[in-house]
């Protein structure tokens, strides 16, 4: 017989009264005593989700109402409304939503018009959901965006960065190709998550751009 964790063996053994009131056998079960301890370990049980998952819970609650968007300006960032760069904004959002569940997304490209030519540009996917492992998903979304190709070099020197006054998990890295690499920033909380490419630019500045874009793109 296999032993059931937690509920002892005269749990199950007929009482006394039991055997008086049945049909003298002794096979009846004390139902009464089964379901008193079945109920106090399934307490126990939604005791210890509550310690483990209680605080997640609350946040991916109080951050249900988190939107975003894609405002016209922000800071030096202008956004770069044409259709090809509407076309490959939605190339990168398509390839982020399919590791990553969300329930509204959006993809743009700003430009920044005091920076020279080169490191202008700034490709950028957010979205938002319930994100129960904001590290996780970032990750995904980080592995996502670096590509699918198998000669990928993948994401490297991935690092936390300040996560502004928004909070939950930002960090930067560098993606690597046979083409070059270039700086890949992101964060995510547990009602947002958004990932911003920055071709040309210094992983410094790129940092230092996340936290403008981030508060400006995302509302709760």
């Amino acid at each position: 017989m296999v032993d059931l964790p937690g509920i002892s063996d005269d749990a199950f053994e007929a009482s006394d009264d039991d055997d008086s009131r049945g049909d003298g056998s002794g096979s009846s079960i004390n139902v009464k005593k089964v379901a008193i301890v079945c109920g106090a370990l399934a307490g126990v049980a939604l005791l210890g989700s509550a310690v483990v998952y209680g605080p997640t819970i609350l946040r991916v609650s109080q951050q249900s109402d988190t939107t975003v968007s894609t405002p016209p300006q922000v800071g030096p960032f202008t956004l770069f409304s044409t259709d090809d760069a509407t076309q490959t904004a939605e190339y990168v959002r398509d390839a982020v939503v399919t590791q990553v569940s969300l329930d509204k997304s959006v993809g743009a490209i700003y430009r920044d018009q005091n920076g020279p030519s080169e490191v202008r540009t700034v490709i950028l996917v957010a979205g938002t959901g319930r994100i129960w492992k904001p590290e996780r998903s970032l990750e995904a979304a980080f592995k996502a965006v670096a590509g699918p190709d198998p000669g990928d070099a993948g994401i490297r020197d991935v690092h936390d960065v300040d996560a502004g006054e928004l909070g939950g998990v930002a960090r930067c890295g560098e993606i690597v190709d046979k083409d070059g690499s270039m700086a890949v920033c992101g964060w995510a909380d547990n009602g947002s998550l958004g990932v911003a490419l920055f071709p040309g630019r210094q992983m410094t500045d790129a940092e230092k751009a996340l936290l403008q874009l981030r508060p400006a793109v995302e509302k709760r």
